[in-house]
């Protein structure tokens, strides 16, 4: 075959492979150029080709989507396919189901999706928000049709928000809410509410729905079921009367899609719920390869957040990635209905990094002891000489520390002394919760459930902070009173290290920078800048 004439300024040399049909079949359920998923048995009757419009033979080996009815034809389209041509394709297995995987190699940084929502809504526990802007309300404005708070009128006619307004008001009943500033349950049906009314208003966005993964068969039987029956399926069925449009088979599938499929939109007052089609499709790994944000129309981005490899799946993290091994694992059993197994799971040093480990007292004061000892050698071998030099304390002296037990450059050497050496209680099992934890330096178990009540103990002490508008004092003290106890590197510790640099740029930001104060504020916020960049290094992408 000839090759295709090349037009000036053309170039065919990032032109993708041409995939025949049959392979991409087997291969890949791709999504055809008419946007509808493809079938095994009917792929012919919707792929053509997107310059002449005859059946497909081979589809763009860069997006597995597009089709041509030869490689001429895919070439003389290039030119407008490139700007539409994704990275990746959607593929599946027996234990993965439906995944994404890179299709050449990707840049980070480089753009892989953005993902318009199928819908949003508040999250299922939610303190009282308007149902339009979601922002927090206080009662003192209410829909004039169903009851429920909003911020003010101007909201009072949202698209959103119409769903449950139009149910309320065919029951007859409209809704008082008495309790703000704290999660009502009331809340809880309003997204399922929403996601049912599509059935009829929009079935193309229905249907894109019901496609997604609903985990059903595993969801039943367990407690969050049990919660949702009553605060989902019989007030829907009950206090609405709309148990002959929706019987509780569908409800359920809905709440089982939710929980599988949904993603938090943090906004500056609240946070919200979004389903994505594409998004959804991302396999879950406790150190994710892409890097996720929505933009103001809450449309879902997604980026390389280091470079993959052709051929790699396309991961995201489903938990919060700053939170110990447990507590990750703990979340995903009981919401997405899986043991995660990554690398970073599997490893109880967390890949060097600690962050659920605790410290051994007896190992820490024997330690203390030897160092103790060194210390007075070294005096005695140089006389009272000493060294003088600043010392940089507080916060910013606890980032030092945690970056130094990071990987990379000299920090690795320390790292594995830690992980031979170091007085560090970890589970034998990271992936079981019933797992022995041990010393790694003297090898004695801990108690049988003090590493997860003493973390558990932590942990609540730490939310009682957040909610009570912490201070730098408060995580200072916070920090200080639970060093002798746990790693430096401990997710805890980290996020309260956080939230202390944060508040410090905060109050120093209004100073100005040729004061003094004005220059601690700017070193507050290169220190976050730091602290988030290691995280990041180490694979947790906020």
């Amino acid at each position: 075959m000839l090759e295709h004439p090349q037009m000036p300024g053309e170039s065919h040399a990032d032109v993708p492979d041409a995939v025949p049909l049959q392979i991409a079949m087997e291969a890949s359920a791709f999504v055809t150029s008419n946007g509808h998923e493809s079938s095994p048995s009917e792929p012919a009757k919707t792929l053509t080709c997107s310059e002449c419009s005859k059946v497909a033979t081979v589809v763009c080996g860069g997006c597995w989507i597009v089709g041509f009815c030869s490689r001429d034809h895919q070439l003389t389209g290039w030119t407008k396919h490139r700007p539409k041509c994704r990275p990746w394709r959607v593929t599946s297995s027996s234990n993965l189901g439906r995944f994404m995987v890179a299709t050449r190699d990707i840049a980070a940084g480089e753009v892989l999706m953005k993902d318009e929502p199928l819908l949003i809504g508040p999250k299922m526990m939610t303190e009282p928000v308007c149902l339009a802007c979601y922002r927090p309300v206080d009662g003192e404005y209410c829909c004039r049709e169903c009851g429920f708070p909003l911020c003010s009128s101007d909201c009072e006619g949202s698209d959103d928000h119409e769903p449950e307004c139009r149910a309320i008001q065919d029951s007859g009943i409209p809704v008082k809410v008495s309790m703000f500033g704290e999660v009502n349950s009331m809340y809880e049906c309003i997204t399922p509410l929403r996601i049912l009314s599509l059935r009829d208003k929009v079935p193309s966005l229905w249907n894109k729905f019901m496609t997604l993964e609903s985990n059903c068969d595993m969801r039943e039987g367990t407690e969050v079921a049990a919660i949702t029956q009553q605060t989902v399926v019989d007030i829907i069925h009950n206090r609405l009367d709309l148990e002959e449009d929706y019987n509780t088979e569908v409800i359920e599938k809905v709440l089982g899609i939710l929980d599988t499929n949904a993603f938090e939109i943090r906004l500056p007052d609240s946070s919200i719920l979004g389903v994505y089609q594409k998004a959804s499709l991302l396999e879950h790994d406790c150190i994710p390869n892409t890097h996720r944000t929505f933009d103001a129309d809450l449309n879902l981005i997604v980026r390389a957040a280091v470079p993959i490899k052709r051929g790699q799946h396309l991961t995201s993290c489903y938990t919060e990635s700053l939170s110990t091994t447990g507590v990750r694992q703990e979340h995903l059993r009981s919401t997405k209905y899986f043991t995660c197994g990554c690398k970073r799971c599997k490893d109880p040093t967390e890949l060097k990094t600690f962050t659920s480990a605790l410290k051994c007292s007896e190992c820490v004061e024997k330690q203390e002891e030897e160092a103790k000892q060194k210390r007075a050698a070294e005096r005695a071998s140089r006389g009272r000489g000493g060294t003088r030099g600043a010392k940089r304390g507080g916060v910013a002296s606890r980032i030092n520390q945690f970056q130094s037990g990071a990987q990379g450059g000299s920090s690795t050497s320390q790292a594995e002394e830690e992980k031979t050496k170091g007085p560090w209680i970890l589970p034998q099992d990271p992936l079981s919760p019933s797992s022995t934890w041990t010393c790694l330096s003297c090898g004695n178990p801990a108690n049988d459930g003090y590493p997860e009540r003493i973390t558990s103990v932590m942990q609540e002490e730490a939310e009682e902070i957040e909610e009570a508008n912490p201070s730098v004092e408060a995580c200072e003290s916070f920090l200080q009173k639970w060093d002798s106890t746990f790693h430096t590197n401990h997710a805890i510790f980290l996020n309260e290290a956080l939230t202390a640099l944060k508040e410090c740029a905060r109050v120093l930001s209004y100073e100005t920078e040729v004061q003094p104060e004005g220059q601690l504020g700017l070193e507050a916020k290169e220190e976050i800048k730091s602290l988030q960049k290691w995280i990041k290094e180490e694979g947790w992408k906020y």
